[in-house]
């Protein structure tokens, strides 16, 4: 026999493995194939004394030693089960869920005689993998069970230590769980230490179904890793020590299986609610400086994950927002880790603070933004509130006021434009001969001839720019219904008209109502341009959510009752055939009843919905008194109850969209920034950057630190007293003012225009002694940062 690992291989491999057989292990898997085939279920318990382990053992090759009597005694031993010699699953199973040590007194000279591992297939449970030490951690007493040190002790003595140590469940459901990970998350550090101190695996990956996020079911995804399950607790004792120990560190850096480090655990773990947030913000910060302290330092921020995402930006895609917003917003003041921060004071006066946020992965400068995920890839259902975060919403202001907005007034003048001419040109169509129609020699043939190639060439143009956003952009269908849905309507308009068009070519009449149709929809999508305005934005916005979540559903069930109730009626007024000695215009007549009669019926049922129909619209009938109930019966269902219960609910979406509708508009104005900002060449993109590079002090390796930062001025009542790190003393650009004053006798205005002009023609690199309060002010500034 030979053990299956050895004890420097990090992981147990499930390679081949002989396993010593005997009577009593002959006994127990007998008992095995003797109990009832079948699952306990996918989700067993973790450990029960209510439900034994499970005996269906698959079938192992072992060595069976009593054919030679006498050998290691294993031929004269009794394979009776309560054999005070014979130690059986069951009763070390027993004895560790008890914490008796006692009862495993004689289990390591058991072990050395019979040749057996506390890991072989008899000591297991097959179907969950757990060994007698994972059902000894959980079966603790006052933080220790007294027979951990003789099972560890035991397998350390028949060289089976490192196998058992590192043992994890083996089900769907929990497996990879090992004793490190139970011991952790009982939040015992002893016994945390005992396992690494006899070779624990400190980067076991528990990735069974129940370490998965899932959208339904009971479930708590850690990052996988036991450095990200102390964390994902709230244990920074536990954390301290997996990071710094005698016996093995854990490695900030690791991955799991969905490249998550323990700062993308932490960030999956939040929900926004203000407890949470504390804890994962705290432990958040704090892995943070002690990855600034590791030698080399691990830049634990920038590592992405599998999607390609940083901790930041899986915060903004998961809608994660208090989280998101302390990320964005974090301001650290301790020696050593300013340089953490990303967001620095950069003068206060009371409870006015300037400060410069760092938006070098937030703005669209940088690939793949913190802005466009939020506004493009999320589906969270709090994504709206997430433009509203600083220094988002300033910047998002910034963008809208210096270039967007006079793009997206001038779209909308050439679209108002646009739709004029195509309905003057619809509504001048020829209404004589067969299309397509010759050019006309008049000045009203040419004009209208001009509008026709415009409309079209606008078609064709709409339908680029759409394809273009689709495939760039690959919206969600619920980032649609959240952002409006003017560009499938756009995609729908073009679409419709282009085909207009290859009909008109064709010279069939079937042109014009889908030259109209598409008439009104570009009619209808001149409300995409109210986003430009806020009161019409938010009323565009409640409009939308009116019709998206109740007259779509009103629709729905009307159109059930609708047809319903008019094959019935249609059903009940069918008359015979007439008699052979009719006339043919009679039998055509009555061929056609059917299908006329059930369109005109409901044309006639949807008179009453509204309040038009008439009870007397179909006298002759022989079943008149039921043909009446059922009309009544309609009435009551639709005019009655379905449209009154329409109304309170539009009242209700109206309310409840209220409190939202200004950050949901926001959004959809967000959307179009980026829109606008998409579509610029490269040197207008940077000719309009936001931010500038500004020096905020240094690195940990004495270099200066530039930062891509944008300012905002904010009211923080709750911060005024506060004792903050100011880049300058005084509030505003003291030397630049004291400059215009003394040189210039025009005053305050032409002041103001200077300093206007001044930041107007900025470059890019900002130093830090630009914005000091005085000269005097900047060495003295300098030497703060440093």
């Amino acid at each position: 026999m030979s053990s299956s690992d050895s004890e420097d291989s990090e992981h147990p491999k499930d390679g081949f493995r002989l396993e010593v057989h005997d009577k009593d292990t002959l006994a127990a898997l007998k008992k095995g194939e003797n109990a009832k085939n079948g699952e306990r279920g996918k989700k067993p318990p973790m450990d029960s004394v209510l439900q034994g382990e499970s005996d269906n053992f698959p079938s192992k090759i072992g060595i069976n030693l009593d054919f030679l009597q006498g050998i290691c005694g294993t031929g004269t031993k009794s394979s009776d089960k309560d054999s005070p010699d014979v130690y059986t699953r069951d009763r070390i199973f027993t004895a560790v869920a008890n914490g008796d040590a006692q009862e495993l007194a004689g289990l390591q000279d058991y072990l050395h005689r019979t040749m057996k591992l506390l890991t072989n297939t008899e000591f297991t449970d097959p179907e969950t993998g757990k060994t007698c030490l994972l059902k000894a951690m959980w079966n603790l007493n006052n933080g220790t069970n007294e027979t951990i040190p003789v099972l560890l002790e035991a397998a350390q003595k028949t060289n089976n230590l490192h196998e058992l140590v590192n043992a994890a469940y083996k089900n769907d459901y929990y497996k990879g769980q090992t004793a490190l990970h139970i011991a952790i998350e009982r939040r015992h550090l002893n016994l945390v230490d005992l396992l690494l101190k006899n070779k624990a695996d400190i980067h076991a990956k528990a990735d069974g179904t129940f370490f998965q996020k899932k959208k339904k079911g009971v479930g708590f995804y850690f990052g996988e890793l036991p450095l990200s399950l102390a964390a994902c607790t709230n244990q920074p004792n536990i954390v301290n020590y997996l990071l710094q120990n005698p016996h093995r560190n854990a490695d900030l850096a690791a991955r799991d299986s969905h490249g998550n480090t323990v700062l993308h655990a932490l960030v999956l773990v939040a929900d926004n609610t203000e407890e949470n947030t504390k804890v994962i913000a705290d432990m958040y910060d704090d892995i943070l400086k002690k990855s600034a302290k590791m030698n080399p330092p691990v830049l634990l921020e920038e590592l992405t994950n599998r999607d390609g995402l940083t901790p930041v930006k899986l915060a903004a895609k998961a809608g994660k927002i208090e989280l998101f917003k302390h990320i964005l917003q974090r301001e650290i003041t301790e020696p050593g880790y300013k340089h953490l921060s990303r967001k620095f004071t950069e003068w206060t006066y009371g409870p006015v603070h300037a400060s410069l946020y760092d938006i070098s992965s937030v703005d669209t400068s940088s690939k793949d933004s913190v802005l466009e995920i939020i506004v493009f890839k999320s589906n969270a259902n709090n994504r709206h509130k997430m433009v509203l975060v600083e220094p988002i919403n300033q910047m998002l202001q910034e963008k809208w006021d210096t270039y967007a907005s006079k793009v997206f007034y001038l779209k909308f003048l050439l679209y108002v434009a646009y739709m004029c001419i195509f309905t003057l040109t619809a509504y001048h169509r020829p209404l004589s001969g067969q299309p397509p129609f010759p050019v006309e020699n008049t000045t009203k043939g040419i004009l209208r001839q001009i509008g026709e190639i415009i409309v079209m060439l606008g078609g064709v143009f709409t339908l680029i720019c759409q394809a273009v956003y689709f495939w760039k952009r690959r919206p969600t269908l619920q980032i649609l219904m959240m952002d409006g849905y003017f560009e499938f309507l756009f995609l729908i308009q073009a679409i419709v008209l282009l085909f207009s068009g290859v009909v008109y070519l064709a010279g069939n009449e079937g042109y014009v109502p889908l030259m109209v149709f598409a008439l009104v929809i570009g009619w209808v999508n001149m409300l995409y341009y109210t986003r430009g305005f806020q009161q019409t934005g938010i009323y565009s916005v409640m409009i939308q959510k009116t019709i998206l979540r109740d007259i779509l559903r009103f629709l729905f069930v009307y159109l059930v009752f609708l047809f319903g109730f008019a094959a019935a009626l249609v059903t009940l007024t069918v008359e015979a055939p007439q008699e052979a000695g009719n006339s043919t215009n009679e039998e055509q007549s009555g061929s056609g009843t059917a299908n006329s009669g059930l369109y005109l019926t409901s044309l006639e049922l949807f008179k009453f919905t509204i309040g038009m129909g008439d009870l007397e619209f179909n006298e002759n009938l022989k079943f008149k008194h039921f043909f009446m109930f059922l009309l009544i019966l309609y009435v009551v269902l639709t005019y009655i109850l379905l449209l009154n219960m329409l109304i309170a609910l539009m009242n209700e979406t109206v309310n409840k969209v209220a409190n939202e509708s200004k950050s949901i508009w926001k959004l959809q104005r967000a959307a179009t920034i980026l829109d606008i900002e998409w579509f610029f060449q490269r040197f207008l993109r940077k000719k309009w950057k936001t931010g500038h590079l500004v020096t905020v002090g240094k690195t940990p390796d004495g270099k200066p630190d530039e930062r891509l930062c944008f300012s905002v001025e904010e009211m923080l009542w709750g911060s005024w007293k506060q004792n903050l790190f100011n880049l300058n003393e005084e509030p505003g650009d003291m030397n630049e003012a004291k400059l215009a004053i003394d040189n210039n006798s025009k005053g305050w205005s032409h002041l103001i225009r200077q300093v206007q002009e001044k930041a107007a023609k900025e470059e890019e690199q900002m130093p830090l002694n630009s914005v000091s309060t005085s000269p005097s002010d900047a060495g003295r500034t300098l030497n703060q940062m440093a």
